[in-house]
């Protein structure tokens, strides 16, 4: 018989510290940092057919960045909810978008997932905050899903025959689009299956991206299967293809084989199963599967080197290596794309996740050799026309209304359904079997404005709960600031960030500067710094973002974005002095530590900067919370640091461990 159960999962916790109190408004419509041009698709075949480059939306605006966390472990009670029968046990942690933390068979006592034993973000998802492992959902637009690090709608539903179901769902702000998945374990089953379901109720195409992200403990001789014969990669700035079992003379259908952190995107076969399993070599691992719909599959690696190992380290507890790599499904062959999903359309699949026992030197010895042999099993395990047929049988519980809320995500879905019946908008539209709750704080200036006309009154000194980036609340933006909020200092301000991420600057300058004379305010104050970062004009950026930490002093966001930017007009005094002025508190967080440091080098200051590498003590070595990845600036420092002191720091000489972030600098041969 199978079980739903609500726990509280113990485990290692960081302080995840809330949202940052300021607008992701840095990125601009073409991405400054990214050469467009050089992006095509000429190293492909006519008939690749890839979306390349469609429906990329840069940062995160109007989601607020999750960028305030820490790298502490405090035991924390988690709530989570347990789906188990005889042979799997599913552990799915709502408040991190559902995810799938843990799946355990219980014939084999094998965890078949790599499961962290830490709850611990770090800075590689869209809004920033991300955890590694488990089985995490993507939807909306390229990147770690908005929702990753935020709890969703949790609620149970049945099948017919009383097998309970978990319901996961959320609307998705950029697209505008409802998520729904419902997962059930069949009793005496040995697959665990998540029925997708994603509904568009807008009058136009949306670009839709949808990716599960699967990680897997990594071992030596581990070989991921999947039915296809050719590889898509970058290849600098293009996408290539390559013969699967040779990039570059190396098989990497072994993810240890590859040392540099890269994406494998598998050009899946027509009328084949849709599969990607990863098999040890006892012949024992773990198969996705899925209905048709999800073309593509993927294998991530951070890189079998000094650098990757130290990523995966850095991403899970002190005391643990971490090897894992993550093999992945999605809607399109690769994540450079976003595929069209026509209006008032809703689209479903299923996947299943479960175990496999192969014969291991079919499955390490030749490539068709090897899928022969998974095919053969799934044939039995779970085969494409029962996948199929299990889509269909399951649509009506789909469509039905939950039978209890476990716990609520947020009110953005509630708001938008407000919104539609005020337009007069077809009722239907917005999945209305889904209870998407009600409205709450983060949306009140937003209701306000709906029903009122404007945005209300705000104190400047209190934090903007939120932003907009739609087309209908823009214009109802526009409408308010020429009638009831023509002197609303906030309504001009939020109007002024759209303008801003958008990279209309005349309007976005006149907007801002316009709310700062009617009230001044750190937060226009701050967005015209990163204005004026976005012109080239560094002086004058650096000056407006120290002008807003000096109306809201002690904000640790103003001050890292000041120290950023002085660092970036090369300000290195006053930023050592502006630095040296804030709170002890502040001064204590390593973004600004590092920034400091190579202000302190450029200013021939070799002391105080290793200093703010290794502690007074000298042995305390930096750690930077949201180190980006990729990021090589902990690397860089330590390297200019001994250029300084007379030392060698060319590609011979390698940093020490917990400073290397390094993925790529050993393996040119391979960009």
């Amino acid at each position: 018989m199978t079980k739903l159960t609500e726990i509280k999962l113990k485990i290692g916790c960081a302080n995840f510290g809330g949202q940052s109190p300021l607008p992701d408004v840095r990125p601009t419509f073409p991405d400054p940092e990214r050469d467009w041009s050089d992006r095509n698709v000429s190293l492909l075949d006519e008939d690749d057919g890839l979306f390349t480059d469609y429906g990329d939306h840069p940062g995160a605006f109007p989601y607020r960045l999750q960028d305030l966390y820490d790298r502490s472990s405090q035991k924390k009670a988690i709530d989570a909810v347990v789906l188990e029968n005889s042979r799997l046990k599913a552990i799915f942690i709502p408040s991190l978008g559902g995810k799938l933390w843990s799946l355990f068979d219980k014939r084999a006592k094998r965890e078949l997932l790599y499961r962290n034993s830490i709850i611990r973000p770090c800075n590689l998802a869209i809004r920033n905050a991300w955890t590694a492992g488990g089985v995490e959902w993507n939807f909306g637009f390229r990147g770690h899903s908005p929702q990753t690090c935020s709890p969703v709608h949790t609620a149970t539903t049945s099948l017919p025959d009383g097998t309970p179901v978990l319901r996961f769902y959320w609307f998705e702000r950029v697209r505008c689009c409802v998520v729904q998945m419902d997962i059930f374990l069949p009793d005496r089953s040995e697959r665990l299956y998540v029925r997708t379901r994603i509904t568009n109720p807008n009058a136009e195409v949306v670009p839709v991206y949808w990716w599960s992200n699967i990680a897997v403990p990594q071992n030596e001789g581990d070989r991921v299967i999947v039915p296809a014969d050719d590889v898509y990669t970058s290849k600098g700035p293009d996408v290539a293809k390559y013969p699967i079992s040779d990039f570059r003379g190396l098989d990497m259908t072994y993810p240890l084989n590859c040392i540099i952190a890269k994406d494998f995107f598998w050009k899946t076969l027509e009328n084949k199963p849709r599969y990607i399993a990863q098999i040890g070599r006892d012949g024992y691992g773990l198969v996705e599967t899925s209905s048709s719909r999800l073309l593509g599959r993927k294998l991530f690696v951070w890189g079998n080197s000094n650098g990757g190992r130290n990523w995966m380290n850095y991403l899970t507890a002190d005391n643990e290596p971490g090897n894992y790599d993550e093999i992945q499904c999605g809607l399109a062959h690769t994540q450079y794309e976003c595929i069209p999903m026509p209006p008032h359309t809703v689209w479903e699949w299923l996947e299943s996740y479960g175990s496999i026992t192969a014969d291991p030197e079919k499955i390490h010895a030749s490539w068709d050799g090897a899928r022969a042999e998974v095919e053969r099993l799934l044939s039995k395990i779970i085969p494409q026309s029962r996948i199929e047929s299990l889509l269909e049988s399951t649509r009506p519980m789909a469509k039905s209304p939950a039978e209890r809320i476990i716990s609520r995500g947020d009110g953005w879905g509630a708001l938008e359904l407000l919104r539609l019946e005020k337009a007069g908008a077809a009722k239907g539209l917005m999945a209305p079997h889904l209870d998407l709750g009600p409205v709450t704080g983060e949306q009140s200036a937003w209701l306000s404005l709906l029903n009122e006309g404007t945005v209300g009154d705000h104190d400047p000194a209190d934090v903007p709960a939120s932003y907009m980036y739609q087309t209908p609340w823009t214009l109802m933006l526009e409408k308010a600031i020429n009638g009831r909020d023509s002197s609303n200092w906030y309504a001009h301000y939020l109007l002024g960030t759209v303008r801003l991420y958008e990279g209309r600057i005349l309007e976005a300058r006149r907007l801002l500067d316009w709310s700062n004379m009617l009230t001044p305010n750190p937060w226009s104050t701050y967005c015209l710094a990163i204005l004026y970062e976005k012109t080239g004009d560094s002086e004058k950026a650096a000056e407006y973002a120290v002008s807003a930490y000096r109306m809201l002093p002690g904000d640790a966001s103003l001050a890292t974005e000041s120290i950023r930017l002085l660092r970036r007009a090369k300000k290195n005094e006053q930023l050592v002095s502006f630095y040296l002025a804030l709170p002890l508190s502040l001064r204590r967080r390593s973004r600004l530590k590092l920034y400091c440091a190579f202000a302190e080098l450029d200013l021939g200051h070799i002391e105080a900067a290793e200093t703010l590498l290794y502690g007074s003590d000298g042995k305390s070595t930096l750690v930077v919370p949201d180190i980006r990845e990729g990021e090589e600036t902990v690397t860089k420092l330590w390297c200019l640091l001994r250029e300084k002191k007379g030392l060698p720091a060319d590609s011979t000489v390698d940093p020490p461990q917990e400073l290397d972030f390094r993925v790529s600098a050993r393996s040119s041969e391979l960009d």
